[in-house]
């Protein structure tokens, strides 16, 4: 959390005065070098030059200029990862180019930088002094980038910058070498080193090797192309080779920024003229000039469009705090939404309009904010939780899609503008008519008298009265025998608070616990809904049918209405041509690897109880935003929440706390908590 008093103020100090100091004599320095190369200039043949200049030269260097902006952009990212801030990369990407653009065109980096990118990521919530610590990161790494390119080039090739120096081409690669060593030591020493440091009250995490070799690319993906396109304007007599040419661009350039000059005017034009004599001074001074007005009037214009367009928040007063838990608290005790008990996991962002009796459940990926299911709530505030998510996302440079929307919500997501694309069916039963002795649960007989034989004693545990020590061990040795991997978003993973809230329904053998499973109940009490099924290797056959039937019946004791068995991921997919293309490979991954990935068998398994099957899907917009919200989906559930560890007063919207403790039952349920008992 950044202290109340930290400050951001970029007003010059000791460090501002050197800087100072720094770009006066730089460009004194620049002016008694060249200074009488500038003043014997010939402004007419300059002009002429310029003008003679061919079209498709000028295109070719605009187009250079461009992929150089693009790598320029990426210093924002790599700078992010240091702060342990997550933005959209959309918006990071928006950042690095205006804040770089800002910075190199009008001089004084750290000021102009920093305003440039406090105004583009005023909608993702960091704090000054963060943007004061990302722009000095991401000089850090433009630096450390440029030096080892520059020095690499060196190594290779270093006569250009001999003749610049007056020095034999062993000593200039030798300097070169000794100085890759030292970098190269450096990052390697930073294992040594404190994990964190504290800068301007900000916990920034030291780079590494992987951090300076991410720098390098950038640093060549930004500077070779920025080289080549004032190459391209020169004529070829009197130029050295493209390596030599792009290690000396790179020195005037850097000697430039050094200077924290407007384009680090001065310095880099000195470079290039002492560097370069054999090209005429009229020629080289008229691509300068064009090279300038090519690189940095275009981009200087769109990076001011780009800070003075970037949105802020959406305007939605959103809860938080006490009010925000009084709000969750009064909607869960009325809602028919088992799976709102989701939100007590500790994974999720929380999206909760001040003026709305319904809230969002989100996660946060690479550019896209996932509603986890549909809104909680009356489904008449639904579109206004959905659109207001959508515009908060909008602001942080994000896309909003949804994750496991059911037909209830269908309508609504497409009227916002949203294509909804099936993920699977979602399987329940009627609870008070659930009969075992049926013809069409043969199967299910079968496998819950096989757990009666082998003498596994069922038994139904109110919340707060589930053994939690013993379904741990079942909890580890069930996650031994498979990945290792607990899943989370969109399920339950085994934490005892969290288990803690919830019905349980526990198997023992001879005393021993070897199967277990947990049901959400909604705060109305008509809803049950299956979360974790855990058992021990060496548990009997049938025993997880036998817990889930038993589980049913509770439910319908209690006067629940229905029980969800929850969904089966990629199973009654459409298929053909008309179906959307996300549904028509999803049912070639059922198909072909269903049975590989458990799916077909997860399916046998609820199909077994002869539920109701209705259809989940996922809200999106676009195939792009189709293919995002897949992969933001794949790695949420497999551990990825953006949140954990997180200080909730950094996060982009409000959150909720961890699972408190259990609270008492809520006078508006309208059904009885199970007892603790055990079931014939």
């Amino acid at each position: 959390m950044i202290p109340a008093r930290a400050s951001a103020d970029p007003r010059p100090g000791r460090a501002g005065r050197f800087r100072a100091a720094l770009a006066i004599s730089l460009a004194a320095l620049s002016l008694w070098l060249v200074g009488d190369q500038v003043v014997a200039l010939n402004a007419s043949r300059v002009w002429d030059a310029a003008i003679d200049l061919p079209p498709e030269t000028l295109v070719a260097s605009f187009a250079l200029a461009l992929l150089s902006h693009a790598g320029l952009a990426g210093y924002d990212r790599l700078a992010l990862t240091r702060l342990g801030r997550y933005v959209p990369w959309r918006r990071a990407l928006a950042g690095g180019f205006g804040g770089a653009v800002a910075a190199q065109t009008l001089g004084l980096g750290l000021v102009t930088g920093s305003f440039a990118r406090a105004r583009i990521y005023r909608a993702n919530g960091l704090s000054a002094p963060e943007i004061v610590a990302l722009t000095t990161l991401v000089t850090a790494g433009f630096f450390a980038g440029l030096v080892v390119a520059l020095t690499a080039l060196l190594a290779f090739d270093p006569k250009p910058v001999a003749q610049l120096l007056g020095t034999r081409p062993d000593a200039v690669r030798a300097v070169a070498c000794a100085v890759l060593a030292l970098v190269a030591s450096g990052a390697l020493a930073r294992r040594w080193l404190p994990e964190r440091l504290s800068f301007l009250s900000v916990q920034v995490r030291l780079p590494g090797v992987k951090w300076l070799v991410s720098a390098t690319a950038l640093a060549v993906a930004d500077l070779v192309p920025a080289a080549l396109s004032l190459a391209v304007l020169l004529p070829v007599e009197g130029l050295p080779g493209p390596t030599g040419f792009v290690a000396i661009f790179m020195a005037a350039l850097a000697l430039g920024h050094m200077a924290n000059l407007p384009g680090g005017v001065g310095p880099f034009e000195a470079t290039l003229l002492l560097a370069l004599p054999s090209v005429p001074t009229e020629d080289l001074a008229a691509a300068i000039l064009v090279w300038r007005a090519l690189y940095y009037l275009p981009t200087g214009a769109l990076a001011l469009v780009v800070a003075v367009r970037a949105p802020a928040r959406s305007g939605t007063r959103i809860l938080a705090g006490r009010a925000l838990d009084d709000r969750l608290r009064w909607v869960l005790d009325a809602c028919g939404q088992a799976e709102a008990a989701l939100v007590h996991l500790g994974d999720k962002h929380v999206f909760a309009p001040e003026d709305a009796r319904a809230f969002a459940m989100y996660g946060v990926g690479a550019g896209t904010w996932l509603m986890m299911g549909d809104p909680v709530g009356p489904r008449e505030d639904w579109p206004q939780v959905i659109d207001g998510l959508a515009s908060e996302a909008r602001a942080a440079g994000a896309r909003l899609a949804g994750y496991k929307v059911g037909p209830a919500s269908e309508d609504i997501w497409r009227a916002a503008g949203f294509a909804v694309s099936p993920l699977g069916s979602e399987a329940s039963v009627a609870a008070a008519d659930f009969i075992l002795e049926v013809p069409a649960r043969r199967e299910l007989r079968r496998k819950c008298r096989a757990a009666d034989k082998a003498g596994m004693v069922v038994r139904v545990h109110p919340p707060g009265g589930a053994p939690l020590a013993e379904m741990g061990s079942v909890a580890d040795a069930w996650r031994d025998s498979k990945s290792g991997r607990e899943l989370t978003f969109s399920m339950g993973h085994w934490a005892p608070d969290f288990a803690a809230r919830h019905v349980t329904v526990t198997g023992r053998v001879a005393g021993q616990l070897v199967a277990f499973a947990t049901i959400w109940t909604s705060g109305d009490g008509r809803e049950w809904m299956l979360d974790l099924m855990r058992m021990t290797p060496d548990a009997p056959a049938g025993a997880m049918h036998r817990l889930v039937a038993a589980g049913i019946d509770a439910a319908g004791q209690a006067g629940a209405d229905r029980f969800n068995l929850c969904m089966a991921p990629l199973s009654d997919l459409p298929r053909g041509r008309g179906a959307p293309w996300a549904a028509r490979l999803g049912d070639v991954v059922w198909r072909l690897g269903g049975g590989r990935l458990g799916l077909h068998g997860l399916r046998r398994f609820k199909e077994a109880f002869r539920p109701d099957w209705a259809p989940r899907g996922l809200a999106s917009r676009g195939p792009l935003g189709t293919v995002e919200a897949l992969l933001t989906a794949r790695a949420l559930v497999r551990g990825g929440a953006r949140i954990a560890g997180t200080d909730p007063a950094r996060m982009p919207r409000v959150a909720i706390p961890p699972p408190a403790p259990i609270p008492a039952p809520s006078p508006n349920a309208a059904a009885e908590r199970p007892q603790d008992r055990e079931v014939a």
